[in-house]
């Protein structure tokens, strides 16, 4: 409860700077709703060797006919099964009644989260868009305004722009045309997002 008053505090005193919606698709979206969004067979699994073991790379054809879109999903199961453990644990030779209300909840939502399908385990964290057209950078500072940071490019990648609002831009050498767009989650997003999950499990 505390924490939830402090997210909703620092909402209010900070400026919120929230990522740029890309088709709609939330912060730690499940993979399960990305599917029954846009169709499973729309979703196919992209191999990648930079690939962690808890995370999951698919593309698919942008819904308008513009290129193709990638989404790299990530669970934490790992994580949450000690927790879980823990917990588990530390109660273990208390009596019901001596455990406190907080711990109980804390352990089902472990284990409640732990039992779903691995769709739904796995969340949205990033999304690049390749466009069969590159985007003039032009148009991309006329709807998102300068950008804050600007990379130049080396032997392995080109030049980068990046907007703090969750928007990075790979150019092209001449820095005229986005050859890809990359769209991630502020902590302003997560923040927002974890606020509605606890406002709507009370």
């Amino acid at each position: 409860m505390r924490a939830v008053l402090i997210c909703s505090l620092l909402l209010f005193i900070c400026p919120i700077v929230r990522a740029e919606s890309f088709l709609g698709l939330e912060p730690l979206e499940p993979l399960s709703s990305v599917k029954q969004r846009f169709s499973a067979g729309a979703l196919t699994v992209e191999p990648a060797a930079w690939l962690k073991p808890n995370q999951h790379f698919a593309k698919m054809p942008h819904p308008d006919g513009g290129g193709t879109v990638y989404l790299l999903f990530e669970h934490d199961d790992e994580q949450r099964k000690k927790k879980l453990a823990d917990l588990e644990k530390s109660v273990a030779n208390l009596p019901s009644q001596a455990q406190g209300r907080s711990t109980k909840l804390l352990i089902r939502q472990y284990r409640e989260k732990l039992s779903k399908s691995i769709d739904e385990r796995l969340s949205l964290i990033r999304v690049r868009w390749l466009p069969d057209n590159p985007v003039r950078v032009s148009e991309l500072i006329t709807s998102y305004g300068k950008p804050d940071e600007r990379r130049e490019g080396n032997a392995v990648y080109g030049p980068v722009f990046i907007w703090s609002k969750g928007l990075n831009a790979h150019l092209s050498d001449d820095k005229k045309l986005a050859l890809m767009i990359e769209y991630w989650f502020t902590e302003d997003d997560l923040a927002v997002y974890f606020l509605r999950r606890d406002s709507a499990a009370r």
